[in-house]
């Protein structure tokens, strides 16, 4: 009994695959490598089927006519690895087919009725169309090759029919097998050509399911990466907006105009930098298919884009340049519309305007009725590159001007929430000046009772004398903002830095609201309200949740597990004060 010592290759296998990988060393793309091994295997099996086959008809019909070209076709093969081992690998897939090509045709064309033209055609269209599949990558080449396959049938056919080359003559009792190795050989290339295509496509089929689950990695690496990067940002970015807002509420009361101007140039930038961060938070929801949907309502036209303009004029302001706005009489006060949609396009189209406009310049803002819709118009000085303006609506497709570049985000943010109130959005060069324009239903609504905060800065309706506020905030910064507009409403305000804290204060006394951050050092946010949900004595009291996490789910999350209402960091004091409107009178009559 033959021992074998393990890991011996035979001599013949050591051999094969020495041929067979010829020409991929150095070579780092596995494609690239795939393409060279599929070539030089093809080579050795066709040389070894054709050194077979050849023999056994030149056994049978003697003829040098099958002999020599089969032994020239045997060496164009080797010719084939040869130009692989050279690196020359486009020339050899095209070697590939020329000479499977030539050789079909000729032996074809010898062999007569030996070879059924059906076979051929079988063959031609198999060999060529797969084979040029698995070979060349580019488009045109595959068109060739295509082309080539047809040309060759047709070549064949005509062959066939005319009996322009004349066969040579097999004598009728050896018909059988030189038909049946004629068969052999064809089918054995084909098959060969079919495996690959199958195998080729298996491979292709499970590159793309890893390809799919390392960007199901990537997407969640990425949304994990922008939500814990949007709260580090968001909750520092609350205090100097919240103190911003603070200063802009007071800057009447100071007496140096330098002074009151600069702060309206902090409480614009801070406003603009929430605005770009809820960008980034919308592009990724958009990307994720999340997109919020419009919740139409009675919305005030008027002073919704007068709040607009008047936040864009501190900024435009910087650059000396001014802004006009014109609203047509015939527009109705009121349309039902989503505020927050309508305010974000008004906002990010005007942004733009401003930030692209010449030093000294003038942007335009018109609104006007077309019809049964709404449109608006906003124009500065200045035209876009041809080359860009097709694209202004994609993400990350931004302009400059020499001074300032965009993120390339508001564009693209500002058409998916157009096409949401089921409008448009468009842009376009004229004479000296860009001209971005967008068409909304236009639908007139009912005056909404009460009023409506529609602009940035808050509006203190209602003042809270006489309640009770405990806010659970860790940032020392954002715990100071949000006493301080407490206590200037009115309300008495507790302060607790942990949820620790927080619940020990809940345990002797009772307030008549709670404000917490959901992100808290020990006992989280959650935890809090769940303590406040499962303790009779507290159950009734309304919970903000105040978050720097601006995601969906963080929100259904917290409304889930009891919050009467979830705030996103960095928010307006017309928000807030909204909330507190919305929870407090139900628990306290306002004294008089």
């Amino acid at each position: 009994m033959e021992t074998r010592i393990p890991g011996q290759r035979s001599l013949l296998k050591d051999i094969l695959q020495r041929w067979i990988h010829t020409g991929t060393a150095g070579v780092n793309n596995p494609r690239v490598r795939r393409g060279i091994v599929i070539i030089n295997t093809l080579s050795l099996l066709t040389a070894f089927l054709i050194a077979v086959v050849a023999s056994l008809l030149y056994w049978y019909t003697g003829s040098l006519r099958i002999l020599v070209p089969a032994g020239l076709e045997c060496l164009c093969w080797v010719g084939v690895i040869y130009l692989n081992h050279r690196g020359c690998y486009s020339q050899a897939s095209l070697a590939t087919l020329v000479i499977h090509c030539t050789f079909a045709v000729y032996f074809g064309s010898m062999l007569g009725n030996a070879m059924p033209i059906e076979m051929i055609t079988a063959f031609l269209l198999t060999f060529l169309i797969g084979a040029s599949f698995i070979v060349f990558k580019h488009k045109n080449l595959r068109l060739v090759t295509l082309f080539a396959a047809l040309a060759l049938l047709l070549a064949v056919e005509a062959n066939h029919y005319f009996g322009i080359v004349e066969p040579i003559y097999v004598v009728p009792a050896n018909m059988p097998i030189v038909k049946m190795a004629c068969w052999a050989g064809m089918l054995a290339l084909m098959g060969y050509v079919t495996y690959f295509i199958i195998r080729q496509n298996d491979m292709f089929l499970r590159e793309n399911e890893l390809l799919m689950e390392a960007l199901k990695v990537a997407d969640a690496a990425k949304t994990k990466f922008l939500r814990e990067t949007s709260h580090e940002i968001r909750t520092p970015l609350n205090a100097v907006f919240g103190i911003a807002q603070l200063l802009n509420e007071r800057k009447m009361q100071i007496g140096d105009p330098a002074l009151r101007e600069e702060i309206g140039y902090l409480y614009a930038a801070s406003y603009l930098s929430r605005e770009i961060i809820n960008n980034v938070l919308d592009l990724a929801k958009i990307e994720a298919g999340m997109l919020d949907e419009p919740h139409p309502a009675p919305v005030l036209l008027r002073e919704s884009i007068e709040a607009c303009v008047a936040i864009n004029r501190y900024v435009a302001n910087t650059r000396d340049v001014r802004i006009q706005l014109h609203i047509h009489p015939a527009l109705p006060e009121w349309i039902a519309t989503d505020r927050i949609f309508l305010t974000k396009i008004v906002n990010n189209l005007l942004s733009n305007a401003v930030k692209f406009a010449p030093a000294g310049s003038l942007v335009e803002v018109r609104l006007e009725r077309k019809g049964e819709r709404l449109m608006g118009t906003v124009r500065n000085e200045g035209t876009i590159r041809p080359e860009k303006l097709a694209d202004m609506f994609q993400p990350f497709v931004a302009e400059r001007n020499g001074e300032v570049e965009g993120t390339g985000l508001g564009l693209q943010i500002t058409r998916q929430l157009t096409e949401r109130l089921g409008g448009e959005v468009s842009a376009e060069n004229q004479p000296m000046h860009t001209v971005f324009r967008f068409m909304l239903p236009l639908v007139g609504a009912e005056g909404a009772e009460g009023p409506e905060a529609t602009g940035p800065v808050a509006r203190r309706a209602a003042r809270f004398d006489g309640y009770t506020v405990l806010v659970v905030e860790d940032d020392v910064i954002s715990r100071h903002v949000l006493q301080r507009y407490l206590t200037d409403a009115g309300a008495v305000a507790f302060m607790a830095e942990s949820g620790e804290e927080g619940l020990r204060m809940l345990g002797v006394t009772i307030p008549d609201l709670v404000i917490s951050d959901s992100h808290l050092p020990g006992i989280q946010g959650a935890q809090v309200l769940q303590y406040i949900r499962n303790t009779p004595a507290l159950r009734h009291l309304p919970v903000i949740i105040a978050s720097g996490d601006a995601f969906t789910e963080a929100r259904e999350s917290m409304l889930r597990l009891g919050a009467s209402d979830y705030l996103v960091k960095p928010f307006l004091y017309a928000d807030l004060q909204a909330l507190l409107e919305k929870h407090l009178p139900a628990r306290k009559p306002q004294p008089a």
